[in-house]
């Protein structure tokens, strides 16, 4: 296949594309000009990113942009989080559910277009959003700092913009697949509260149990204060408490204890494990205000600020195994592990008109917290003396910044005018590691031989040791110009190039250039092209942990210590300074109203990322095993860390329809959209002199997770919904298709594709339902579900490898996750 050829999807899926299309047109075309003046498409509603010109439309910017407004949000986020919604809202995004896990169960990352969470740009209010201080670990992804979205105050949210192309130039760093802008409400005045209460309820076949599960309150008020002629002070609270899911199986895994004691084996058939969402109390806070304070000059300043508790869960410690103190747990024990996050957000700035020129000058501040604990668990090598809770490490990101944008019109004086944008920024991060308790990483006198194999360290971690610790800092300088021209009533031409200076990984110089043609007032053509640098994250470069994780044929379980580049260990292992990422990015689209209440726009795109970051496979072999014996690094049987491994190239396409109509006394509001993606690897960068001193059989990532790489997201992804407002009842419904997705198997009798063993998972589909009366102008009570017909992702193959002996009877990687149908009642009083 050629490197600019679309992936060659099934037919049925372009009929099925092509079917939604034709569909909307009748509609569309029996609509009378008087039906038009009911509502205005979201296609010509103004947008903040894509374009710095003030009043451009979505319809008119040269790049896929898509937004999203209070109500839709509002639905989108029933009974879920932010992640949850985008995910719900853009055919675009996904939102994997890692199963309880580590880190994983407080910070989960999007994905835009099918690439990594961390290569994604996110803005609130056009400013951009700092990332998380946890690396992710045990995702498909892992290795990424992603964007704790569910950080940011979901009732806080006026609207939602998203920008499906690359934007390196134009927003810097990070902004690969696409930007995302998170609005804050800002009406001056009148507010509202709500409360609303939910559960899962659901069938689950592996248990042959109905669960409920999950429950979920969710609390929340925002208030607007009038300041001034045309000021305003908007600010509000929420609280969301969520219960833990669990969907473990009844498992057979006796088998994988170290000595498969009677002790152990009394446990087959019943449920020990945990899979699942974690258990979770979170808290936010925002304000959102402007203060005029002089002729042509602004005062603002927003910011949120959210604490979150999470306790999730590690595997299932038999009795017999060395990892268990039966004095401590005479039947075995599940660690549970505990995240404490806080997340602040603070921008503070000054917008100032001076004749044609507009300035913003702003700082802003972003800090993201990490604590991280362990319940339920023990140390073996202390013995019965070991605690059972044990501090593991904290982590602390914090990223300041200072920077000015200006932008003015310029009139060509040859009937065309130029919007010209420049801009510079000052960016400061820091990133600080802390130890654990001692006792969550010492070697006690069990582990030198009291008793035989007793692992050193707290069980699900162990902590971080002093020695280990990080502190880190580095600046960043960026200058950015932006210009954009319609330079005739129906071609527009844009282009942008940004220069930024790391301290740490050198300058970088990006640009993108853009295009839009009407060929008629109602159809355009439009396309772009880029290139992005997106240099390692500060955390990328000094995060460590251990965890324990399944060994190479998922037989067993065994302790991988994630290391820095810059570790000594690593370098052994073949490990090499971190490069930038850097990216191509075209795309060539159509926009379309054949009436003005019906729009469609189709978009390809094809994204080139070189020396894509990820962590290695858990180098682990009998040789490397004597090797870290050898140094006296026995509380590790196997060794990762980060890397520059890929080449890879994606593309797709995205499909959108709008339509709005009359309908039964109100207004009815229509949308099919439609994702498709694949993503090659065109090089992967496999070994070393380093690691082949150790074992030359080693690879930094073995075929399963290239396998995974390739095949872990939907290709497919489609959205239909419709959503019926009149004057006291509103119906919304929503119906999302997750495409086929592949994934290996530990079970040696998979079927082998591609050389692995792997199992298909086919697609599915989740509907969404809501229902709201108006019992008076400021009461609305709704009742809804998400997943209605509790859908579940294919199991995976019931063998005790594939399964862990049943005990995880679900792949986590669909989207869909695997909770089951939700449920939930609310009601809302504005005022």
């Amino acid at each position: 296949m050629s490197h600019h050829a679309l992936p060659n999807f099934p037919l049925r899926r372009s009929v099925l594309a092509c079917a939604l299309l034709l569909a909307a047109l009748p509609a569309a075309q029996a609509q009378s000009a008087a039906d038009t003046e009911a509502g205005v498409a979201a296609i010509d509603q103004v947008t903040v990113v894509g374009s710095r010109a003030r009043n451009r439309t979505v319809f008119d910017s040269a790049v896929p942009i898509d937004r999203f407004g209070a109500r839709e949000v509002d639905n989108a986020l029933a009974g879920g989080d932010l992640g949850a919604a985008l995910q719900n809202l853009s055919p675009s995004i996904n939102f994997p559910r890692i199963e309880s896990s580590g880190a994983a169960d407080s910070v989960r990352g999007i994905q835009l277009r099918g690439l990594a969470p961390d290569q994604v740009l996110v803005l609130i209010n056009g400013k951009r959003r700092h990332a998380s201080a946890v690396l992710d670990t045990e995702s498909s992804f892992a290795g990424i700092v992603p964007v704790d979205v569910n950080a940011i105050p979901p009732g806080a949210i006026d609207h939602i913009e998203i920008l499906r192309d690359g934007a390196g130039a134009q927003y810097g760093s990070d902004a690969v697949a696409g930007v995302i802008n998170i609005v804050l409400k800002k009406a001056r005045t009148g507010g509202s509260a709500s409360v609303s209460y939910g559960a899962n309820h659901t069938d689950f076949k592996p248990t042959d149990d109905r669960k409920t599960d999950g429950q979920t309150t969710i609390v929340n008020a925002d208030y607007g204060v009038p300041v001034g002629d045309v000021g305003y002070f908007r600010f509000g609270l929420e609280s969301r408490d969520r219960n833990p899911t669990n969907r473990a199986g009844a498992s057979d895994a006796g088998w994988t204890s170290w000595n498969s004691t009677p002790a152990d084996l009394a446990l087959d058939g019943k449920v020990v494990f945990k899979s699942g969402d974690s258990q979770q109390r979170n808290h936010y806070a925002f304000y959102n205000t402007l203060v005029p304070v002089a002729d042509g000059v602004d005062a603002y300043s927003f910011a949120t600020v959210n604490k979150r508790k999470s306790d999730g869960s590690a595997y299932f410690r038999y009795p017999g195994d060395p990892s268990n103190v039966p004095a401590l747990y005479p039947n075995g024990y599940r660690p549970t592990t505990r995240g404490n996050a806080t997340d602040v957000s603070v921008v503070a700035g000054l917008r100032i008109t001076q004749g044609a020129w507009n300035w913003d000058v702003s700082a802003r501040h972003g800090g993201n917290k990490f604590r991280y604990d362990l319940a339920n668990s023990a140390n073996a090598s202390l013995g019965a003396a070991s605690p059972t809770s044990f501090h593991l490490s904290t982590f602390d990101f914090d990223q300041d910044a200072v920077n000015a944008d200006v932008t003015r019109e310029l009139d060509l004086g040859i009937g065309a005018t130029v919007n010209l944008a420049l801009g510079a920024e000052y960016m400061r991060e820091t990133y600080t590691s802390s130890p654990g308790d001692p006792a969550s990483y010492s070697a006690g006198t069990a582990a030198a031989g009291t008793v035989p194999d007793a692992p050193p360290g707290a069980q699900a971690g162990p902590g971080l040791r002093p020695q280990d610790t990080f502190d880190g800092r580095r600046s960043v300088r960026s200058v950015y110009l932006d210009v954009e021209s319609e330079l005739t009533a129906r071609l527009l031409l844009g282009a942008a190039a940004r220069y930024s200076d790391y301290s740490d990984f050198g300058n970088a110089s990006t640009g993108k250039l853009s295009a839009r043609y009407k060929v008629t007032d109602d159809f355009l053509l439009r396309g772009s092209l880029s290139n992005s640098f997106r240099a390692p994250a500060l955390v990328q470069t000094g995060f460590r942990f251990s965890t324990l994780n399944f060994n190479s044929d998922g037989t067993g379980l065994q302790t991988a210590s994630l290391l820095p580049a810059s570790d000594s260990l690593a370098r052994a292992f073949g490990a090499q300074n971190l490069k930038p990422e850097k990216s191509t990015n075209l795309s060539l689209g159509a926009a379309w109203k054949p009436q003005r209440n019906t729009s469609v726009t189709v978009d390809a795109y094809r994204i080139k990322l070189r020396d894509r970051i990820t962590r290695t496979s858990d180098l682990q072999s009998d040789a490397a095993t004597a090797y870290l014996a050898s140094i006296g690094r026995t509380d590790i049987q196997s060794v990762a860390y980060l890397a520059n491994l890929l080449d890879t190239t994606t593309t797709g396409l995205d499909l959108v329809v709008n339509h709005d109509l009359p309908f039964a006394g109100g207004k009815l509001d229509l949308n099919a959209a439609l994702n498709l993606n694949k993503t090659r690897i065109d090089n992967v960068h496999q070994s070393s002199a380093a690691l082949a001193q150790i074992d030359s059989d080693l690879t930094l990532l073995t075929e399963n997770n290239l396998f995974r790489i390739r095949n872990a997201s939907p290709k497919t992804k489609l959205v239909l919904s419709a959503d019926w407002q009149a004057a006291q009842w509103g119906l919304q419904a929503r119906a999302t298709r997750f495409g086929a997705l592949k994934d290996f198997s530990y079970d040696d009798e998979a079927e082998l594709i591609d050389g692995v063993h792997a199992q298909r998972f086919g697609a599915v589909w989740s509907v969404d339902l809501e229902a709201q009366y108006k019992l008076t102008r400021q009461l609305t009570v709704s009742a809804g579900g998400n997943n209605i017909f509790d859908r579940y992702p294919d199991r995976v193959r019931q063998t005790n490898n594939a399964s862990y002996g049943g005990a995880l009877p679900y792949n986590f990687i669909n989207p869909i996750g695997l909770n089951g149908a939700y449920f939930y009642g609310r009601v809302r009083y504005t005022f």
